[in-house]
């Protein structure tokens, strides 16, 4: 009989990082013969799925995918802070399912807010192993990017979690962050996550900074995210353009490769594909080439499948500017294994994604660095060429579907063996 494993995450169809994991995870649990069964909010946007039934209720209308989209009365915020601290509706669908059709192990991936980490207490309830993959810095940082007035920040590690309110590290506001803190004192005094039988790490920053919050060494597992290379084909050609793909966002830097254009003297056009959740960030980096007439900036809007993978086979060379620390940017290995090299931040995942022969690292929000490294590359196509092999290369022998599945598998069937004991 097939293992059922569940698969929870607080959106299910494509859209950013943590999504896409999540479908590319089933499907590769489905090949290896297990049942992949997805555990969401209920969404119109939504993939089709039997399992509907067992989908928690959305905090808005099933429509609305983000919070600075919806209309919040004050019954909607009754359920946006009960929701961050403790959803009873979310504990009680996940025993519905785990007992109704007999699971074996639960993969946590983006449940936060949405879901809440009540579904382990069902889990536990139940005696199903859970694994949980960090995808951001929730459980110890209350803005989730390890980030204060664009530098890093880890205080809630190391002076608790009441940095957040002094700050007001959430949409620098009060409420947001005191419902943050709140929620994070509340899943540390009742220990929910105590059992978490494993955490997968993806990235090195990940697993010491929770090695630092005090979280045990023995459940951290840092595997790497993964892409298939061979849903990428490389090019070594370009059409003369810096790419950056992703979300047009603050903790993204995007405003830091602003600021080194400003400072480079030559034509170099560059490419901003991605949409943007923040209409005031947004506005303030359109305001920002006017100011300055920046020439060549294009703003492409969101792409995605072949046509974003035409945007990158296309660029010269992808730059990812962040000022947080990503914990495994998808944006990297999708570049490399296009055969693109990337000039990308020294800080969280980006660290070990590019080597000194895939690209360059530079420093977080520091335009100067970020300058000349974009010159250096640019003017050298026999680098950018030589780069671009090296990093396709590098995604075949270390990010790959086959590595990051291996890994994980061990770990999935070691806990539902302790747990058939």
């Amino acid at each position: 009989m097939k293992k059922k494993i569940v698969v929870a995450n607080r959106r299910y169809f494509k859209s950013y990082g943590p999504e896409r994991y999540m479908l590319n995870i089933m499907s590769l649990l489905q090949s290896d013969g297990f049942e992949a069964i997805p555990f969401t909010v209920k969404r119109k946007q939504n993939i089709p799925s039997e399992y509907e039934q067992y989908f928690v209720k959305p905090m808005y209308d099933e429509n609305t995918v983000f919070f600075n989209e919806s209309r919040t009365g004050i019954m909607q915020k009754i359920k946006i802070f009960s929701n961050c601290v403790y959803s009873f509706e979310a504990k009680k669908q996940m025993e519905s399912l785990i007992k109704n059709k007999n699971v074996d192990l639960v993969y946590l991936l983006g449940i936060a807010n949405d879901i809440s980490p009540s579904v382990i207490s069902a889990c536990k309830k139940a005696g199903i192993p859970v694994i949980m993959r960090l995808s951001d810095f929730n459980l110890i940082c209350g803005n989730y990017h390890f980030l204060r007035e664009n530098k890093l920040c880890d205080s809630c590690v190391k002076e608790g979690n009441i940095q957040c309110i002094k700050h007001k590290c959430v949409k620098n506001k009060f409420l947001p962050s005191f419902t943050r803190t709140f929620a994070m004192t509340i899943h540390n005094l009742i220990k929910i996550y105590d059992y978490v039988d494993a955490f997968i790490c993806p990235c090195s920053f990940m697993k010491k900074s929770m090695i630092d919050a005090g979280y045990p060494e023995e459940k951290l597992y840092q595997i790497n995210t993964f892409v298939d290379p061979d849903e990428y084909k490389p090019s070594y050609e370009n059409d003369g353009y810096i790419l950056y793909f992703s979300r047009l966002s603050h903790e993204k830097g995007v405003e830091y490769l602003l600021k080194a254009k400003k400072l480079i003297k030559s034509k170099m056009p560059i490419y901003l594909v991605g949409d943007s959740n923040d209409p005031v960030y947004f506005q303030s980096l359109k305001d920002y080439i006017n100011s300055e007439n920046l020439k060549d900036i294009h703003f492409i809007g969101f792409k995605a499948g072949d046509e974003l993978k035409d945007y990158i086979r296309r660029s010269k060379f992808v730059v990812i500017p962040s000022i947080c620390p990503d914990n495994s940017p998808i944006t990297g290995l999708e570049a490399m294994a296009c055969g693109k090299p990337v000039i990308g931040s020294d800080i969280g995942g980006i660290t070990d994604q590019i080597t000194e022969d895939t690209g360059y690292l530079v420093k977080p929000a520091d335009p100067a660095d970020l300058a000349k490294k974009i010159e250096i590359l640019w003017n050298d196509d026999q680098k950018i060429i030589q780069m671009g092999k090296n990093a396709r290369l590098r995604i075949e022998q270390h990010f790959s579907p086959s590595q990051h599945f291996e890994k994980l598998n061990n770990i999935f069937i070691n806990c539902i063996n302790k747990s058939d004991k």
